[in-house]
């Protein structure tokens, strides 16, 4: 029962119900109104248990309607009860339901959520109400519905809703739905959902369940492709908590057929103890060869049944254990190339691998597992392969140090299925010594003798030799002639062996300094310049050993090794100057080669090896460049030489050219432009040429604009004859994607 009390002195009423007693005062003074607060008495009286359930209300004007047992707040409303709150222009407060009606700049704070509109209603005691039209702002998001409804404190109702991360008003891309509900805050269930660009419909969707935070994030790639026709790639990101992500892909290309692939991704969001992704990856290739030169080349190995499984994991056990999985399951040798041709550029073979590993104070312990899963490739199957690796440390209180490198593995290498080479397997005992003395003499020449040992024990050698064997020799009508004597090549099993291996060492080197100038240099804000020269030279004396390479078999670099007795001379020279407070590398380049003291002639050895060299060019900050190779000086040609260069300006260019050249075997140039990378309208182009064929591998071009809220990307790309028949092969693509989520997870393969 409500009970009103007459107005006190100075304008003041009170109003009391069984659950909220307010007192309400209003001004009298013209032109002196004061804002007026409704308070519970309790809060003077009593402690914080005594104000659960009350509803504190604030307003410029208040007045009580006993007929309707309302409280009437008109400017700057603001009710209270708890940590929820309504505020409006205006509102009719039921004190006794705990219910709001209220309209003007509604603003509704609930369980830590803002809910803005026009008009609602809203019931404290059962966190339901009418909230007609709002808008919900979540970072990036906004999220505005035309009617919306709590039916209970974990569920709301929505109609006609709109979804974007653009600006209020400026629904450049928006997703929208006839109906929706939202759960828990969290998780949006909307139906005949419609992704638009301004006004235009592109894509549908009959139903979609999300979490609010990563509804909006879908990818779309329409396209046009020699080897695919037209297609669409789209992705779907979304989290499912604060450790997983996933990446739902469905693909259509018209010649090709569909591709389902699902990606999870994992990481320690506290820690960064662990992280990895799952990809998981099916199409039904209609054409898995675009002419009859492919078709030879692929047939025996392909079907229309292609996917790709990749694993990928990197966790921390504990402080010192760490666990390393690489894993690869293939259809076809060509899967990443004609799909995922990004993958296929950064490794032609994928690995299988998982590696455990401990870390202690003085060494490195761990076991490797590495296996071909796929019959199509070569591999050295590792299974297992253990190390122990000492590092180098001191011997006691001596002047000497020591390391150690230990593996003991089963070695098994195979070929692919359609080869004709024989695989072979093998027990393997590897152990490594070197003792060390460095000393320094005459107070700057560094002088390191060394002294080691190496031991190698294989549970099969290797024989190699010939066999003279009688056939017959017949006519046209497969009759016998006569026999004659064939001599072939054999290699086999013969038995097993260890193999010793001394090593004697010397390591010298001094550097030389000089002081070119004092002060401002002129370039950037350096200061002082500095030249430094370190001559080094590095002596190995290895006798031949008891087992040579030709009677091992070649699994790795550790079978290879054999008798020396070289001396590899070199220079380093450092160009320093003092940049921002640090000591920075201008130049810095390494010139060296190896003499053979004891060159073997009947191998064609001369007593200059290649001479190799590594220079790095950090002149200016705008400017990086880096380039090293091999020169043969007895032939006078250069085996390889590998050029990287890089100009910036990050406002408006990039451009980086990237050289590989090795002798007889590949001379490829590549340039990089991009043009105003961060301007509304920005655009890339890549070129990559073949010199020694004078021939285009590749050409592709990319235009980017940006709006308020859209990136909107453009692409084409042409690889000259390597389409059906010869024909150049070219993609055409186009992107557009929420600036505030500038991530894709969709490849566009070959």
């Amino acid at each position: 029962m409500h009970r009103f009390f007459p107005r006190w002195p100075g304008g003041c009423f009170r109003v009391r119900t069984w659950l909220v007693a307010a007192w309400a005062c209003t001004a009298v003074a013209a032109g002196a109104q004061q804002p007026v607060r409704v308070s519970p008495p309790s809060a003077r009286v009593g402690g914080a248990n005594q104000l659960a359930g009350l509803i504190d209300v604030q307003a410029d004007n208040l007045s009580y309607d006993a007929v309707r047992g309302l409280v009437i707040a008109t400017g700057n409303v603001k009710v209270v009860r708890g940590t929820d709150s309504v505020a409006a222009d205006y509102a009719e407060v039921d004190t006794a339901a705990q219910q709001v009606a209220a309209r003007g700049h509604v603003v509704i704070q609930y369980q830590g959520n803002v809910w803005k509109g026009g008009e609602a209603t809203y019931n404290f005691k059962t966190g339901t109400g009418d909230f007609g039209a709002f808008e919900l702002r979540s970072p990036p998001y906004t999220m505005a519905a035309a009617d919306s409804s709590r039916v209970s404190p974990q569920r709301i109702e929505l109609n006609h809703v709109t979804l974007t991360t653009c600006e209020p008003g400026v629904n450049e891309y928006s997703i929208r739905a006839s109906s929706a509900s939202l759960e828990d805050n969290r998780i949006l269930r909307a139906k005949n959902v419609r992704f638009h660009l301004g006004p235009v419909p592109f894509f549908w969707f009959p139903y979609v369940r999300a979490n609010v935070d990563s509804f909006a994030n879908f990818e779309f790639t329409p396209g046009y492709s020699s080897e695919m026709g037209a297609f669409l790639l789209t992705a779907y990101n979304y989290s499912l908590n604060d450790v997983f992500q996933s990446q739902t892909h469905f693909d259509v290309r018209q010649k090709r057929g569909v591709g389902v692939g699902e990606d999870l991704g994992w990481n320690d969001p506290v820690a960064n103890d662990y992280a990895g992704k799952l990809r998981l990856y099916y199409t039904h290739d209609r054409n898995p060869w675009h002419d009859e030169k492919q078709r030879a080349q692929r047939e025996d190995l392909i079907d229309n049944q292609r996917y790709w499984v990749n694993l990928v994991d990197r966790r921390s056990l504990t402080d010192r254990d760490a666990l390393l999985s690489t894993l690869n399951m293939l259809s076809d040798p060509w899967m990443l190339e004609d799909f995922f041709d990004d993958e296929y550029q950064r490794n032609v073979q994928p690995e299988n691998r998982i590696t455990l590993s401990h870390r202690g104070d003085t060494y490195v312990a761990g076991l490797t597992l590495n296996a071909r899963l796929n019959d199509f490739y070569e591999n050295v199957n590792r299974l297992p392969e253990v190390f122990l690796d000492v590092n180098r440390q001191r011997i006691l209180a001596t002047p000497f140090y020591y390391e150690n490198q230990n593996t003991l593995s089963y070695l098994d290498h195979v070929y692919p299925a359609s080869s004709t080479n024989d695989s072979f397997d093998a027990f393997r005992f590897d152990t490594a010594h070197q003792v060390f003395w460095p000393t320094r003499q005459f107070g700057f020449l560094s002088l390191i003798p060394r002294a080691g040992y190496r031991g190698t024990y294989y549970s099969q050698t290797s024989e190699h030799g010939t066999v003279t064997n009688v056939v017959a020799v017949t006519n046209e009508a497969g009759g016998a002639i006569g026999t004659t004597n064939r001599v072939e090549n054999f290699v086999r099993d013969a038995g097993a062996g260890w193999r010793n291996l001394p090593e004697l060492g010397l390591e010298t080197s001094f550097k030389a300094f000089g002081d070119l100038y004092r002060g401002p240099t002129g370039i950037e804000e350096d200061a002082d310049l500095r030249h430094i020269a370190e001559p080094y030279a590095d002596y190995t004396l290895r006798a031949e050993p008891n087992l040579v390479p030709a009677d091992l078999w070649q699994f790795d670099d550790i079978d290879e090794l054999d008798e020396r007795n070289d001396v590899t001379v070199g220079l380093r020279n450092y160009l320093q100057t003092r940049r921002r407070a640090a000591v920075h590398n201008l130049i810095y380049a390494d010139v060296f080669a190896t003499l053979r003291l004891a060159p073997d002639e009947a191998k064609d050895e001369e007593t200059l090896g290649d001479v190799g060299f590594k220079t790095e060019l950090r002149p200016w900050s705008w400017l990086h460049w880096d380039f090293d190779g091999t020169y043969d000086a007895q032939e006078g040609v250069l085996r390889k030489l590998s050029s990287q260069a890089e100009i910036r300006n990050a406002d408006y260019f990039s451009f980086g050219v990237d050289y590989r050249y090795k002798h007889d075997s590949r001379n490829v140039v590549s340039g990089d432009l991009t043009l105003f990378p961060e301007a509304p309208w920005s655009g890339r182009v890549y070129v990559r040429t073949d010199i020694e064929e004078s021939k285009v591998e590749e050409h592709s071009y990319y235009v980017i604009h940006r709006t308020r809220c859209l990136g909107i990307g453009l692409g084409l790309r042409v690889r000259p004859e390597q389409a059906k028949d010869g024909d150049d092969n070219y993609t055409v693509w186009f992107r557009i994607w929420p600036l505030a989520l500038p991530q894709f997870a969709s490849s566009l393969g070959g």
